[in-house]
């Protein structure tokens, strides 16, 4: 059977689906923000929301992240995002992921689908059957997991961070709270601590969480002790919507830098942290070198990972511009990185001037 795809009447957004497809239980929303740049890339989320419309608002929060990320990483491409309403542990078959993958297929590359929480590089191959609008493949023309280049994104701007609230990069000896050490997580921690960090993790995977601090020497308290642990910088690195008003008045950190999407529930609690006194490297730009690694795989010469490295490395440049501007302006650091981001897409900076180039999709459905 063929997905179904419905269109919802959503204000502000260029297209929003809802897919399903009775016989393998499929129920996804595909969001797409804008277009200016170029087609809509993002993550392909799994996940057991508890509803349709939480789904639904994840969704679209995500997909307008997205636009900006796109705008301030100056490659070319919109806003999307994707989610299924499934457990990725008990309800994930190659039947949903090649339903999904067709249902990918009938926007006609509008968007392009990656990685994201429950989804993986091997599931995006079985989705790659049915459609080649995908990125970050293990393939030998494509980039595979993007995780590297997102933790090493996140560590130059805590870098960044760090370097405008104290005026060092030096990291040995501050005290650093993860909140979630997935795949990106723990490679963020793992730099930290070569350079001499002190550690606390919580994450809703114990075992995990329990192994990384052990490898680590960190510390582990519940994820509902973490946001407000004492120490230097707090590390969102898990589902988002982590910071909000009921409890910035509870933080016990200097910086907030992280991987997570969406770690403000509101772009207002942005100017909350700044009568706090807490600097907030703005999650969209921070955790943009997945994005800039992925997106690189679609350009007409091809990968090239020392591409994506040096372009990566300038989001500590990007950030330290952004912490200046909010200074300069009064105004807090989300609002700087917005503006910026809108500025960017009002003007067509960074727009795509060629069709994106899907080198790994030989022989793979075209239309």
């Amino acid at each position: 059977m063929e997905p179904i795809l419905e269109e919802l009447d959503i204000e502000g957004y260029h297209k929003v689906v809802k897919v399903t497809e009775p016989s393998c239980g499929l129920v996804a929303i595909i969001s797409i923000h804008d277009l200016t740049m170029g087609p809509s890339l993002g993550g392909i989320r799994f996940y057991p929301y508890k509803n349709f419309d939480a789904a639904l608002f994840d969704a679209m929060r995500l997909s307008k992240g997205m636009t900006y990320k796109s705008a301030m990483v100056d490659f070319g491409c919109g806003g999307g995002k994707s989610v299924i309403i499934a457990d990725p542990k008990t309800q994930k078959t190659p039947e949903l992921l090649r339903a999904f993958g067709k249902a990918i297929n009938k926007l006609g590359g509008i968007y392009i689908g990656a990685e994201d929480s429950g989804c993986s590089p091997e599931d995006l191959a079985i989705m790659n059957e049915e459609t080649p609008y995908l990125v970050g493949l293990m393939h030998e023309k494509s980039s595979g997991h993007p995780s590297p280049y997102t933790a090493w994104g996140t560590f130059r701007g805590i870098e960044a961070a760090l370097k405008f609230r104290f005026g060092s990069t030096e990291i040995a000896g501050k005290h650093f709270a993860f909140q979630g050490v997935g795949s990106v997580g723990e490679i963020v921690a793992e730099h930290l601590f070569w350079r001499g960090a002190k550690l606390t993790f919580a994450d809703v995977n114990i075992e995990n969480c329990a192994r990384l601090a052990k490898k680590f020497g960190a510390k582990v308290v519940s994820t509902d002790e973490i946001v407000t642990q004492e120490c230097d910088v707090f590390v969102p690195c898990a589902l988002g919507g982590a910071i909000h008003k009921e409890n910035i008045p509870h933080l016990k950190c200097q910086i907030i830098a992280g991987c997570a999407n969406n770690v403000l529930l509101e772009e207002s609690d942005g100017d909350l942290l700044r009568e706090r006194n807490i600097l907030y490297a703005p999650d969209f730009v921070i955790n943009g070198g997945g994005l800039i690694n992925v997106v690189c795989e679609i350009a007409k010469e091809g990968y090239c990972p020392i591409a994506t490295r040096n372009s990566t490395d300038k989001i500590y440049e990007s950030l330290l511009s952004i912490f200046q501007e909010a200074e300069k302006t009064d105004c807090s650091t989300v609002k700087a990185a917005i503006t910026l981001a809108k500025y960017r897409l009002q003007h067509e900076i960074g727009k795509r001037p060629y069709e994106p180039c899907f080198h790994h999709s030989s022989n793979k459905v075209t239309s």
